[in-house]
Parts: structure tokens; sequence; C-alpha cells
């Protein structure tokens, strides 16, 4: 009995042997297709990596990551509705997946559903990732934003940005840059400006970032800031536009009666600098009336002209150095004649454009 029993367990021995050789070659397999599928993948063979990763489950059917990339490739090569079938799978099985959640979110923006694709994108940013987590956490925040934005969901962009900006460090200068550009993008100058200056910072070295923090200095109406920024951009770097972005923002800055720090004889001197061209606007404006505006249009400018050169018997350079109500009115009319010059009477010249950026820089003011 004892000799029968050693064949027999030299034939199990061969048995397990051959059993755990299958195995690993079916686990080679596995591996093999899958790196197959991912490289195709990768190199935009969408079609070809399906074919691959469905030769991959062929030797382990339950494998839940080589299914989440079959539906990646399906995704990628645009058959939504199976991808989705195999991902709704995935979710019932791991929910918390984020990856899973940011495919679904994908498919149902390409199916023209974003009702349904911000809840995904959200569960994406607080699911579980293999890796480097926060990092794809903020990822998927950031794409969240953009979509948002396409799609003109201002609130809700606007609420997602804030998230973003808040958990950026100091340190980060290229994620506040890019926040800073997803305010842009929700016109929020404002907050822009914060992320951009955050940004400068932490690398004050990028030439472009002074771009931008002007121009969105300009546009939230801080035009000290404005100034400061666009003059440290090199002249070889400033673009045209900016070029002459800095030259209006110098206008404003030189004509605004009302800025900080001026005494009583440099108010008086830019208010009266600021009336004698609204005059001259007015007066173009008038010589072109006749063949360029309607009659209503041509006596709107006419009245407002009678109106001019009433007050200019009042608003002499001696009265308004002494008179700060005189100054206040004199502006006021300014700010008149410019706003129906310059919907009447064409493009307004840089003087012009510069008084109406004062009248907005001061609205809601007493002056």
């Amino acid at each position: 009995m004892l000799l029968s029993l050693i064949p027999l367990g030299l034939l199990f021995a061969l048995t397990v042997t051959l059993a755990r050789t299958y195995h690993a070659r079916e686990e080679g397999l596995v591996q093999e297709w899958f790196q197959k599928g991912n490289e195709d993948l990768a190199t935009g063979q969408p079609g070809r990596a399906f074919e691959d990763f469905r030769n991959s489950l062929s030797y382990e059917p339950n494998n839940d990551l080589v299914q989440l990339r079959l539906a990646e490739a399906l995704l990628a090569d645009g058959r939504l509705s199976e991808s989705r079938a195999y991902l709704v799978n995935l979710w019932d099985r791991s929910p918390g997946s984020g990856e899973v959640n940011l495919d679904l979110a994908h498919i149902s923006s390409r199916m023209g559903d974003p009702e349904q694709a911000i809840p995904y994108y959200r569960a994406a940013i607080y699911g579980s990732w293999a890796g480097d987590a926060v990092g794809q956490r903020r990822k998927v925040r950031f794409e969240l934003c953009e979509f948002l934005l396409s799609r003109n969901l201002l609130s809700d962009a606007g609420v997602e940005i804030a998230a973003l900006s808040a958990e950026l460090s100091p340190g980060e200068a290229i994620q506040h840059e890019q926040a800073g550009q997803l305010f842009l993008k929700d016109a929020q100058p404002g907050k822009a400006l914060e992320e951009f200056e955050v940004a400068l910072q932490a690398n004050p070295r990028q030439n472009q970032w002074f771009e931008e923090a002007g121009k969105a200095a300009f546009d939230s109406g801080s035009y000290l800031k404005a100034e400061a920024y666009l003059a440290k951009v090199s002249p070889e770097n400033l673009s045209g536009p900016d070029s002459e972005l800095l030259d209006r923002v110098r206008e404003v800055l030189s004509d605004d009666p009302f800025r900080q720090g001026l005494n009583e004889d440099e108010r008086a001197q830019r208010t009266w600098h600021d009336f004698q061209a609204g005059l001259d606007r007015l007066q173009k404006c008038s010589q072109s009336s006749a063949s360029l505006l309607s009659a209503d249009q041509t006596a709107a400018v006419q009245d407002l002209n009678r109106d001019a050169q009433s007050a200019k018997k009042q608003i002499q350079l001696r009265a308004l150095r002494t008179n700060p109500e005189l100054r206040i009115s004199a502006m006021k009319l300014i700010y008149q004649i410019e706003n129906t010059t310059s919907h009447y009477c064409g493009e307004a010249t840089s003087i012009d454009q510069a008084l109406i950026l004062i009248q907005q820089r001061h609205a809601g003011n007493d002056q």
C-alpha cells in the first residue's frame, strides 16, 4: 500500500504543478493583453485597445481594472452606450470609485446630460483614488469648473472655483494662476487678480503673469495696480493691445481729479482739463450731427451743447480751485457729455475713453 501511494503522490504533485503553471500562464496572458490594451489606448487606437482588453477579460472575467479600461476604450471610440453599461456595473460594485465616477461624468456630458454629469463629477472629487488622491481630486475639480463655465452655469462655477482656490497652498504658483484664469472666465476680475498676485509672490519671474495681473486689475477698476503690473512687463513681451491698455491706465490716473493724494490746485487743473476735452468732443459731435444723426439725436446733442455753454460761464479754473462742489458738478456734466457723444457720435478718443473709465471708477460715489 505504501508503495502504491508513491505514484499517487507523484501524480498529485504533477497535477498541482501543471495547475500552477496554467494559472501562472493565464495571469501572464491577462497582463500581456492588458498592457497591450493600455499601449493601444495611449496611441489613439481605442478599437484595438477594446479587443486587447476583451482578450484579457477572457482569462479573468471578474477583473474590475480590466473592465474599467475596456469601458474607457469604448468611451474613447465613441461607443457611449456600451461603455456606460460596463461603468454602471462597476459603479454598483464600487460607487465610491473616483475614476468610475469621472468616466460616468464624461459619458453623461457627451450624451448631452449635464445635470447628470455634475453629480458624477462631484462624486469623483470626493471619491477614492489610487496613487496621488489629492492631485487627482484637484484635477477633477479644475475640469468641473471648466465644464460649468462652458455651459454658462456661473453660480455653480463660482462655488467650485472658490473651493478650488481655498484648497491651494501659497506656494502652488501654477495652480493659482490657473484659478485666476477660471475667475476671469466667471467674470470675477477682482478674485482673479488675487490669484495672480499669490502666483507672482511665489514666482515673480513669470512675465506673462504680470500681464495677466495687469489686465485683471484694469477690469476690476484697480488702475494703480494695473499700471504697476503692466509696467513690469518687458517691452518686447508687451503686446500692442496691452501697450495701449497701459497708456489708457496712465491717462485715467493722470486725468482723474478725485484721485487720492491730490491737493486742491491739482484737482482743479484736472477738472479744467477734462472739461475742455468734453467741450471739444461735444463741439465735434455737434458739427457732424446734421448729416449723421436723426432729428431726435441732433436735438439731444444740441440741448446738451447749450447746457455746456451755459455752464462754461461758471466753470472757470479760479472757481474750481476754491469750490469742490463746482468740481463735482463739472465732472457730472463731463460724464453726461461723454456718455451722449459716445452713444451718438462714434468711437471716442483716448482722453474720452479715459473720462468714461473715470466715471465708472467713481460710480456710486457723490462725485
